[in-house]
């Protein structure tokens, strides 16, 4: 039953547009109004309620420029709700009280008044709204064809050609009698690189794979002359400022070779999606600057002096 009637609660929030507070807008603005989206009012106690839970320090602080920009921040997330609400994307109802369970925040909704309950609600939309809108763009509009994959791969063969690669483990430290005595347990006892991280917690382990372009070239001398599954001596090395000991276990060597298509497909759709993505995202966010007329009443906002990026007017002047 009280499930029932938080969902029904977020309903009519939702159909209302919770604190966009719709209105045939007749200059001057309310003194309580400190920016107005075409016709949608954003009012300074829901800022200052937002700001309260999200930004406290800063609040407190009075750091106009950061206040600024959090204001500026603001007013794009509801922008973009009222893009995503023309779309008929806004999230259900479900999901923002699933949303609300799994960061913890039902806790925070029930020691709310009403007033503040539809404002933490509409902040809950705000915040859902980034994936919502990151989904819609992959999903409407990030096409790739089979055909633009495999032409990437055509064009781009250098970069699919893997160079020499060695795979070894690193152990170094600061003191030679300490891995002189780590190597013995390497090499005569057989011991692993967790029995070594185990047993000394001056040695440091490392263990990975890279191309030869991408290893120090102390190291790659070194991993020349040693044979896979062989241990180098405790020798001391210098990379960058550092100079330590180090001892250098070759696991094996991969020699040069160009990858296969079908070992790189999917990194080429996903590098090719992300692309147009981000591509659309430019595109989207300029149409919505574009779509929406924002004012901002800086006189009406009391709680600190805003210095924006959005078109600033005196109610008095409107």
């Amino acid at each position: 039953m009280k499930r029932f009637f938080v969902v029904a609660f977020l309903t009519i929030l939702i159909i209302s547009g919770v604190s966009c507070g719709k209105k045939h807008r007749k200059p001057p603005v309310p003194e309580n109004v400190i920016a107005t989206i075409d016709n949608y009012y954003v009012f300074r106690d829901e800022f200052l309620f937002y700001l309260n839970l999200n930004f406290k320090e800063i609040l407190e602080k009075k750091d106009n420029f950061i206040l600024s920009r959090i204001f500026d921040d603001y007013l794009k997330k509801r922008m973009v709700y009222l893009y995503l609400k023309e779309k008929k994307l806004l999230p259900s109802n479900d999901t923002i009280v699933e949303y609300m369970k799994f960061h913890g925040y039902d806790r925070i909704y029930k020691t709310l008044d009403l007033k503040h309950k539809r404002y933490f609600v509409f902040f809950m939309v705000l915040s859902i709204n980034e994936e919502v809108m990151k989904n819609h763009i992959l999903k409407d509009f990030v096409k790739v064809k089979d055909k633009e994959v495999e032409d990437y791969y055509k064009n781009h063969i250098e970069e699919f050609i893997k160079k020499k690669t060695y795979c070894f483990s690193r152990f170094h430290g600061n003191y030679k009698d300490l891995m002189n005595d780590a190597r013995k347990w390497i090499v005569k006892k057989h011991r692993d690189e967790t029995f070594i991280k185990l047993r000394y917690r001056d040695i440091d382990v490392e263990t990975n794979c890279f191309e030869e372009d991408n290893i120090p070239e102390e190291f790659l001398k070194i991993l020349k002359k040693m044979r896979p599954k062989r241990v180098s001596k405790v020798i001391k090395l210098k990379i960058g400022t550092k100079e330590d000991y180090n001892i250098l276990w070759l696991k094996k060597v991969i020699p040069a070779r160009k990858l296969k298509f079908e070992e790189v497909r999917d990194m080429i759709y996903n590098k090719l999606a992300m692309e147009k993505y981000a591509k659309k995202e430019e595109e989207i966010y300029a149409m919505i600057n574009k779509k929406y007329k924002v004012t901002v009443y800086p006189e009406n906002i009391l709680v600190f002096k805003y210095n924006g990026v959005f078109p600033v007017f005196n109610a008095e002047g409107e």
